[in-house]
């Protein structure tokens, strides 16, 4: 019986005792002094038995009734964490609204094991930070609306050295242990199009589909996953209709430093532009086939104080009867801890494409920076505040010409 069960059953064990004890007491009290027969203390002790039975009996029931409870609990090798984020600010010259927002995202996490090796793992959102519909909003912004939606689900387990996951809701970086950069990235910047630090390969893309992946002693790492990303539809995983992505990683951690390089490929990537804007608008039909290769990697030089992160990308793509130019993406952040919290800064700068005639032109936007500062309430909660300013190149993405200033609140649970 668990500490719990024994907690709960003590007093009502206690209260059903009482009376048998001060029965008890009696009994040797007149056994003592000669005031009860052989008989009565025969006939006193039976009745006693009897009530030892019931009692027990009650025990028994009490036990049943927690164990059926606990059943319907969380099992022992199941984990429930989460967090709650709250944001507020505003963007002078946004073209969607310049007013002061208020937003929530929040998020569950439940990770079950079912040997103690392997790994249920469900990611369930909920959040009304639309972007299209608000400006600001984070990395941590979500925008499922106020009803709980499962976001990520798979199942991991070992094969030997290495890590295997598969399931009906798995991104292509979920089980990747390369890291291009250590930024924190969890600001204004991040939460935009086209100007995350990680714009060239996290493309938000999630579907059906297994991932592979090892750490090697000697710190090096890879991976490699397959995500149909209308593997849900008629389409189907595999298939010339189907949306399919490619990604493989190899990378080194060491010390204080560490390298990543990352390749993506995808069948189709209007279905990701559909993401910022459509393949028609742009100029562009569908059936647009594309490969990103980032490389990058991050330092601390000094006992994990200050991280410098930096990485490039390009991304190369096809389409039927136009010629093309590849998009770049560069990017550098820095992170230093500064009392109870972490200040951190980024300049980034990130390629669009544009349609002349049958050429599709790389089309620079130009640069975006951003400063806020991290501090730590206490362990289960952070403030987060600060802002971001572009510096655009060019008067046709007049939309990303705009300062955004706000705050963010997290709790962890």
């Amino acid at each position: 019986m668990k500490l719990f069960q024994k907690l709960l059953i003590a007093p009502a064990a206690l209260g059903l005792f009482s009376p048998i004890a001060a029965t008890a007491n009696e009994i040797n009290l007149g056994d003592v002094s000669g005031y009860a027969s052989t008989e009565e203390v025969q006939s006193i002790n039976e009745f006693n038995a009897k009530e030892l039975a019931v009692t027990n009996s009650r025990l028994d029931g009490i036990e049943a009734r927690l164990n059926n409870f606990e059943a319907g609990s969380f099992s022992d090798t199941t984990t429930l964490s989460g967090s709650a984020h709250f944001q507020m600010g505003a963007t002078d010259g946004s073209t969607i609204t310049e007013a002061v927002t208020a937003t929530y995202s929040y998020d569950l996490d439940l990770n079950t094991s079912f040997t103690g090796e392997d790994n249920l793992y469900v990611g369930i959102e909920a959040g009304n930070g639309v972007w299209g519909t608000v400006d600001f909003v984070t990395d941590n912004s979500n925008d499922q609306g106020d009803t709980l939606q499962i976001d990520s689900l798979y199942y991991a387990f070992p094969v030997g050295e290495y890590e295997i996951a598969v399931g009906p809701k798995l991104d292509n970086d979920d089980f990747m242990p390369t890291s291009t950069s250590k930024y924190s990235d969890r600001f204004f910047l991040a939460g935009q199009p086209l100007t995350g630090s990680n714009f060239t390969w996290d493309l938000g893309i999630t579907g059906s589909g297994v991932a592979v992946a090892r750490n090697f002693d000697n710190g090096w790492n890879a991976s490699a996953s397959i995500i149909g990303i209308e593997a849900n539809t008629a389409d189907g995983l595999l298939t010339k209709e189907g949306t399919d992505t490619y990604t493989l990683s190899a990378g080194y951690d060491g010390e204080n430093y560490g390298l990543g390089l990352i390749y993506v490929d995808v069948d189709e990537v209007c279905t990701f532009v559909a993401s910022y804007d459509t393949c028609a608008n742009v100029g562009i039909g569908a059936g647009i086939t594309a490969n990103s290769t980032t490389f990058g990697g991050y330092w601390t030089p000094n006992d994990g104080t200050t991280t410098l992160s930096a990485n490039v990308g390009v991304i190369s793509y096809d389409v039927q009867g136009y010629t093309t130019e590849d998009l770049t993406q560069w990017f550098f952040g820095v992170d230093h801890a500064i009392g109870n919290g972490v200040l951190s800064a980024a300049v980034k700068t990130s390629d669009w494409f544009s349609v002349s005639g049958t050429k599709v032109n790389a089309d620079a936007l130009g640069e975006f920076a951003e400063i806020y500062y991290t501090y730590d309430v206490n362990d289960s909660m952070e403030l987060t505040g600060g802002f971001a300013f572009a510096m655009p190149d060019n008067a046709g993405v007049t939309w990303l010409d705009r300062t955004a200033v706000g705050v963010e609140a997290t709790f962890k649970f």
